[in-house]
């Protein structure tokens, strides 16, 4: 058997022992690597290193080839929208819901060298200072044990903190040399280990991977063939308790329903929770900032429409945001009306957020953003050919909305149209790398130097 077709069986063995997607353009350094490292362990033939890997669990083969074809970039408390989120929203719920019980088990996957646990530490030590009585999990896992070892140490550079707050980085680190140590006490919050999102099994109770609060697993997708997102997903549903949340990088799941999972659209982007069926029996307590409308979402378990949002629903100053724009609100412009419809998409009120969206193009019929997040609200309504239009019209009134692209990409990704997908990852990596390496892209919160780094791998 040839080169040539040992190279199709170990791109179909890698995407199902580790989930990684090899894409056409990526074969021949994938071919590259695989020879190296055939000759590396003595082997003479691709033949026999491919029957090297499936005859053994050959882990530390499987990290060096995530290791050749993955990103360890990460930064402490990366994607500051996300990190707001959790901060200002998520966590506050989280803990609220479990101050009876005490209990509070997050999980990093895919933690690459471990700011982002360590994130997760902080943000608990901020809000949750008394933790005498918890029982509190915080869990970073990642196939590259050397980026464990590294994350169990606790020392960083400067890069590490190039979004970092100041005061943040003096309180919970000191400087040795040229390496910031981080603080014992936070260090020994987080639990580190070497995990396969794909090939371990769980939800496993015998394991910590089990009842999880919140899972983060950013930037790990993007590298994976669909049938592996959809398997690793379905697993991290199961493992979350009730209520519980998954979050992931921008776009990540676009496409792929998960049974367990639901989506909420907020401000900083959409998160998913473990569907709440019957919040009696599940002991799911609801946070006070819940509203009764969004209880009875929860129950029904589908997104909200059109049509179940009026005016009867909704509370009595709603229909004044819309029908009564103010002469201050013109002189805005939409602006102040995209601010409201974030707003309301937040509390998952998406019909009033839609009219905000057309009420703010009313006022400036030639702005991008509300093209965008109407894109978003269809997302949530799994109405993608209507997201693809909107998405559409923002490309054509910004051509360098660099989001826009990324957002239509993953669509046509989800219609298995490749080559368009592909298309339209080439031109917002044009883009970016016309811009100042630093310089944000605010969707992403994420810098367009970072996402050019991304985008070249495609």
């Amino acid at each position: 058997m040839n080169d040539s077709s040992q190279l199709e069986e170990l791109v179909q063995l890698v995407a199902q022992r580790i989930g990684l997607r090899i894409t056409d353009d990526a074969r021949d350094r994938f071919l590259a690597i695989l020879r190296e490292r055939a000759a590396h362990l003595g082997y003479t033939s691709l033949k026999d290193y491919r029957t090297f890997l499936v005859g053994s669990p050959a882990i530390e083969e499987w990290e060096v080839l995530a290791r050749a074809f993955t990103s360890t970039e990460t930064f402490f408390f990366r994607d500051h929208g996300q990190f707001d989120l959790l901060r200002f929203h998520l966590m506050p719920e989280l803990i609220a819901q479990q101050s009876s019980a005490k209990t509070l088990r997050l999980w990093s996957a895919g933690c690459s060298s471990g700011e982002e646990a360590y994130s997760l530490a902080m943000l608990v030590d901020m809000l949750l200072p008394q933790r005498e009585g918890w029982n509190i999990l915080i869990l970073g896992t990642d196939i590259d044990s050397k980026a464990i070892a590294k994350a169990q140490r606790g020392r960083y550079g400067e890069w590490s903190f190039r979004m970092f707050p100041a005061e943040l980085q003096q309180r919970y680190f000191h400087l040795e040399g040229k390496q910031w140590i981080l603080e014992e006490r936070i260090r020994s919050m987080v639990t580190f280990r070497v995990s396969n999102l794909v090939s371990e099994p769980f939800p496993d109770s015998n394991s910590e991977l089990h009842d999880m609060a919140l899972i983060l697993c950013r930037n790990v997708f993007i590298y994976f063939e669909p049938a592996a997102v959809f398997a690793v997903a379905t697993k991290f549903a199961e493992t979350l308790r009730v209520g519980g949340y998954l979050l992931t990088a921008h776009t990540e799941l676009i496409g792929h329903s998960v049974l367990e999972l639901e989506s909420r659209l907020l401000a900083e982007g959409v998160v998913y929770r473990r569907r709440i069926r019957n919040p009696v029996e599940s002991g799911y307590i609801p946070h006070p900032s819940e509203t009764t409308g969004e209880m009875l979402r929860h129950l029904t378990m589908q997104p909200i429409n059109n049509s179940q949002v009026n005016k009867q629903t909704l509370p009595a100053h709603a229909g004044e945001i819309v029908e009564n724009i103010t002469p201050t609100q013109l002189c805005i412009g939409e602006e102040n009306l995209l601010k409201q419809a974030r707003i309301h998409a937040d509390r998952g009120e998406f019909a009033l957020a839609e009219r905000l969206c057309h009420k703010a193009l009313a006022v400036a019929p030639l702005a991008a953003t509300p093209f965008f997040l109407l894109a978003q609200l269809a997302q949530v309504k799994e109405d993608f050919n209507q997201a693809k239009e909107s998405l559409n019209k923002a490309i054509y009134l910004d051509p360098g909305f660099v989001a826009a692209y990324l957002e239509l990409a993953a669509l046509y990704e989800r219609a298995n149209d490749n080559p368009r997908a592909l298309t339209l990852r080439h031109a917002a990596l044009g883009i970016v790398r016309t811009l100042p390496n630093n310089e944000l892209i605010e969707q992403y919160e994420t810098t367009a130097g970072e996402l050019a780094q991304w985008l070249a791998q495609f």
